[in-house]
């Protein structure tokens, strides 16, 4: 009886949770304003099959007299995670055209202009037709967990999508020089609804990405003619697939505002406020590609940046101690992935020696990260590395401080290490040239080049009330913000100089809070143009009570951060004191 009376609880809890999340699904798609009638007939026809189910179900007694040889009978896949499956497969069938318009104007407003503004012999490609099938992606397997903390509900669907489809290029509305025709795509597709609120609709956006690389494989119509354009003569199948589905993996991902005017630069993870540094020290038994030895080093990827170690020659067990930065949002789900090669001049591409991951999650706030890794896809080879978590600090008497050790470990160690990070928000600009939009024209009114260093970056715009308007945010790691500066250069889309300006980086550190926000004049030949900016500076410093694994402290200890102002004496001390502690409690 006790038994049945639980079996009974679990069933019920069970049952509650579908009912949630399909109300849930069910809310964010009337938010979305898709039409009702379809929810309602989906759960209504959900609820009729629960009730068919529950009478054909055996009652408890029947189910203790079924022979025991049957019960040895090979076992099934869950019920609850198939029913979940089948319920998300319906909804998604009824949405599936309303999904594939939003895919459309994603293609045409946000894709597109990203491929014209990459070379300039892609100016003017465009999508001639996209249709991406009746046939929608079907649910295998869902995973749901919240994050009371982040204020955020995560929901991991395993998605297989292969169908036809009609995805015409070409560089004008008539003739289409390539396209695919097929699409076969399978992953994990995470969603995110956050932030959670206390009023309807319950959520301010919907978030979506693959947190790994999904297996995509595309059948193309005109392949050869596309490549024959300048600029991808040396891209191949392969290689634009493989740009296609970094596009879609983490950090990139896609928000959707589900809440009346919630501004989407308010979520917590869309701007990297986590700077991971890493040391790359040596590797040892790397396999032979050249005869006897191999020419390794090492690529980083990571946020969105990838960076490279130098070539060591001919050393099996090489060490490069180098160390980079890399800059990381709070998206659930990334990675640091490094990559060994053998550098072959002889041949095209260079040879692989192996891989490895580390889950950002699974680097500590404060204490290092210090292994040894085995590497993936290779015979033998560990690489050892060490990874850190730095902190933001908004106070300018560290800046000294960080830069002095920074000077001292770059003089040991022969490497460049970042000691701040600039957070820059280019918001609009006023008195430029108003430019009359026509139908269906997708280039940018005004681009605008942020740049420090060499390090360059540029975004497109669009106008509102007659006013050209970016609201994008940059971020770039600084050696020594005292003598660098920032440029913005604005251009029209046939190259011609609008204005531009140079903010030297000092004036951040002697600004309230490191930060600047307000309207700066352009350098043109025309008057009264300005473009609006917040400059944001932070300084990079490791936390003072990192635990280094190589001094060989219990594991115990290195879970934890050391108390504040103890010493290695002092914890033996406390360590020991705790074990009398327990010998006299035992006594008693």
């Amino acid at each position: 009886m006790f038994k049945f009376v639980l079996k009974s609880q679990f069933i019920s809890r069970l049952l509650a949770e579908k009912y949630v999340l399909i109300l849930v699904l069910s809310y964010f798609l009337g938010c979305l304003q898709f039409k009702i009638g379809y929810v309602i007939l989906i759960l209504l026809v959900l609820k009729c099959y629960m009730l068919w189910r529950s009478r054909r179900r055996p009652t408890e007694k029947k189910t203790e007299e079924i022979p025991k040889e049957k019960k040895k009978a090979p076992g099934r896949v869950p019920g609850e995670h198939f029913e979940r499956s089948k319920s998300l497969n319906a909804i998604f069938e009824n949405i599936w055209p309303y999904l594939t318009e939003y895919l459309e104007t994603m293609l045409r407003q946000k894709i597109q202009p990203k491929i014209r503004s990459s070379s300039k012999y892609l100016a003017s490609l465009r999508f001639i037709n996209i249709d991406f099938g009746d046939k929608p992606p079907e649910v295998t397997a869902l995973r749901a967990h919240g994050d009371p903390e982040r204020k955020q509900i995560i929901l991991d669907l395993e998605i297989s999508y292969d169908t036809e489809v009609k995805i015409d290029i070409g560089f004008n509305e008539k003739t289409p020089i390539a396209g695919v025709k097929s699409i076969k795509l399978e992953g994990t597709l995470r969603i995110i609804l956050a932030p959670l609120m206390e009023d309807a609709p319950l959520f301010g956006a919907i978030t979506f990405y693959f947190p790994h690389r999904p297996v995509l494989d595309l059948r193309w119509i005109g392949l050869t003619h596309l490549l024959n354009i300048p600029g991808l003569h040396t891209m191949s199948d392969k290689k634009i697939v493989n740009k296609i589905a970094k596009f879609m993996v983490a950090p990139q991902h896609f928000s959707q505002r589900i809440k009346a005017k919630f501004d989407l630069n308010e979520l917590h993870f869309k701007e990297p406020r986590i700077v991971l540094r890493i040391h790359v020290i040596e590797a040892k038994n790397l396999r032979a590609k050249d005869l006897s030895s191999s020419d390794p080093y090492v690529v980083i990827h990571g946020g969105g940046t990838t960076v490279q170690t130098k070539v060591i020659q001919k050393n099996l067990n090489p060490q490069w101690n180098e160390t980079f930065e890399i800059l990381y949002t709070d998206l659930p789900g990334q990675e640091v992935e490094f990559n060994l090669f053998n550098k072959d001049k002889e041949l095209a591409k260079d040879q692989p020696l192996g891989s490895c991951k580390i889950r950002i999650a699974d680097v500590p706030e404060r204490m290092y990260l210090d292994k040894w890794i085995q590497l993936e896809n290779a015979e033998s080879g560990q690489l050892h590395i060490k990874l850190e978590r730095l902190q933001l600090l908004s106070d300018p008497t560290k800046l000294e401080e960080v830069l002095k050790e920074n000077e001292q470990t770059q003089t040991e160690r022969r490497t460049q290490m970042s000691s701040a990070v600039l957070y820059t928000f280019i918001e609009k600009a006023r008195g430029l040239p108003v430019v009359q939009v026509q139908k269906g024209k997708l280039n940018p009114l005004a681009v605008v080049q942020v740049a420090v260093q060499d390090s360059v970056q540029e975004t497109g715009s669009k106008v509102k009330n007659g006013e050209v308007e970016w609201k994008r945010r940059f971020q770039f790691l600084l050696r020594n913000p005292l003598t660098e500066e920032l440029k913005l250069m604005l251009h029209d889309e046939r190259q011609k100089p609008l204005g531009c300006v140079a903010v030297p980086l000092s004036q951040l550190v002697d600004a309230a809070d490191m930060t600047i926000e307000d309207w700066l004049p352009l350098e043109s030949t025309e008057e009264n143009r300005d473009i609006r900016v917040k400059l944001q500076l932070r300084i990079l410093a490791p936390h003072p009570y990192s635990v280094k694994e190589e001094e060989q402290i219990p594991e115990e200890i290195t879970r934890v951060p050391l108390f504040h102002g103890e010493t290695k004496a002092q914890i033996s001390k406390r360590k020991s004191w705790a074990k009398v502690r327990k010998l006299f409690a035992k006594k008693k």
